[in-house]
């Protein structure tokens, strides 16, 4: 397995020293937040060029692109919901921008030899759920398709409170595509109360990507692996009995005031882990 490092935790610094910060720490890749402030699309050419060349610098893989929120796409002082318009929006214009966006996200990871993207499914009236749902699949046929030519997987991330909002969900979508499959968010699995090593044995090789932090109990608020009640050696057992060989991401953006101490501490955690875990 290689350790990641997700750029949301950085929001209070440039992509560029985010990437140096995370190379320069010891991490094998980055997970780059296609949103504010860092990357919200579309790139232009100079920027884009920009970033190549500083991750072929740090010598910094990208783990997965991130496209789970779109905060970008408002207005300064819109109310913001940082998942919508989402891909199972009922309002097809909405919808449609999403899936465009969607699409570029795919074809920027394709340019920046990343494995993946990552996606949510958006929120929904429970009222509305049906209809949502119809939608949301209805997009996902069409990026499936559209990943497929670029060689691309998609992984669904669940949270409490989305139209997919824990791991029976997703098994239920993810079962019916060959390139589609699960953005395992430990901390979202915690807070929901589930057994991560028995989601790990259910999606197997449908795990395409993790986000790594730790919560205690149950409240979503994303720590530092080690400072909650997340069993991370469990959790890396399993994923070793998989053959899991993706990254490990932490995903700390609670610590944008401190990213370089989150990343540093959280680095010598996944280490340690893996050392303890050789056969």
């Amino acid at each position: 397995m290689k350790t990641g490092f997700s750029t949301n935790a950085f929001t209070e610094k440039s992509l560029l020293y985010c990437i140096e910060s995370i190379s320069n720490i010891g991490y094998d890749g980055v997970e780059l937040v296609l949103d504010v402030p860092h990357a919200f699309l579309p790139l232009n050419k100079k920027y884009l060029s920009t970033i190549k060349n500083c991750l072929k610098k740090n010598k910094l893989k990208v783990a997965n692109l991130n496209v789970n929120t779109v905060v970008g796409w408002y207005d300064r002082n819109a109310i913001i919901e940082k998942f919508e318009p989402s891909l199972s929006n009922k309002n097809e214009k909405l919808r449609q921008w999403r899936l465009n966006y969607t699409k570029q996200a795919i074809e920027l990871a394709s340019i920046l030899e990343s494995p993946s993207i990552c996606i949510t499914s958006g929120i929904s009236p429970k009222s509305e759920k049906s209809i949502h749902l119809r939608n949301f699949k209805k997009s996902l046929t069409e990026l499936a398709s559209f990943a497929e030519t670029k060689n691309i997987s998609i992984a669904i991330e669940y949270e409490p409170g989305l139209l997919l909002e824990n791991s029976h969900d997703v098994s239920s979508i993810v079962s019916q595509f060959n390139n589609i499959g699960l953005n395992l968010d430990v901390c979202h699995a915690a807070v929901l109360g589930e057994d991560i090593s028995k989601i790990i044995k259910k999606f197997r090789k449908k795990i395409l990507h993790t986000h790594i932090s730790d919560c205690k109990n149950n409240i979503h608020y994303h720590l530092i692996p080690g400072l909650g009640n997340i069993d991370f050696s469990a959790m890396y057992k399993s994923l070793k009995e998989i053959n899991y060989e993706g990254f490990l991401t932490a995903e700390l953006y609670t610590y944008s005031k401190n990213p370089e101490y989150a990343a540093k501490i959280t680095f010598t955690y996944l280490k340690n882990l893996m050392l303890n875990h050789v056969c």
